[in-house]
C-alpha cells in the first residue's frame, strides 16, 4: 500500500506538503508529473489542476485545493482515516 504525493518542480505548495509529510513519520513516494507521462494523464483524468495531490491507493487525500490550509495533524488524521478506508476524496476543482 503505498501513499504517493504527484508534484512538479519549483512548486511552494509541493514543497510545504513535503515537509509536513516528513513531519507525520509516514513513507510517501513523490512522482514529478513533468517527468511522467502516465502521471500527468492521471492528473487530468481525474481533473486535477493544480499540484500537489496526495494518495492513498486511489483515495485522494487533499480534497482541499488550499495547502496552506492544512497543519500537519489534520494531514495525519486524514492519511490515517484513508488508510482505514474512512475518507472519501472528493476533489472540488478549481474555477478557471
Amino acid at each position: 500500500m503505498s501513499l504517493t504525493l504527484f508534484t512538479q518542480p519549483a512548486c511552494p505548495f509541493c514543497d510545504l506538503m513535503k515537509t509536513m509529510l516528513d513531519q507525520t513519520g509516514f513513507t510517501y513516494y513523490v512522482v514529478d508529473i513533468t517527468q511522467s507521462p502516465d502521471a500527468l494523464k492521471f492528473m487530468k483524468d481525474n481533473k486535477h489542476k493544480v499540484v500537489p495531490q496526495l494518495y492513498y491507493e486511489n483515495i485522494h487525500i487533499n480534497t482541499n485545493p488550499n495547502t496552506q490550509s492544512y497543519s500537519t495533524r489534520t494531514l495525519f488524521s486524514a492519511i490515517s482515516a484513508a488508510m482505514e478506508g474512512k475518507f472519501p476524496g472528493e476533489d472540488g476543482g478549481i474555477e478557471e
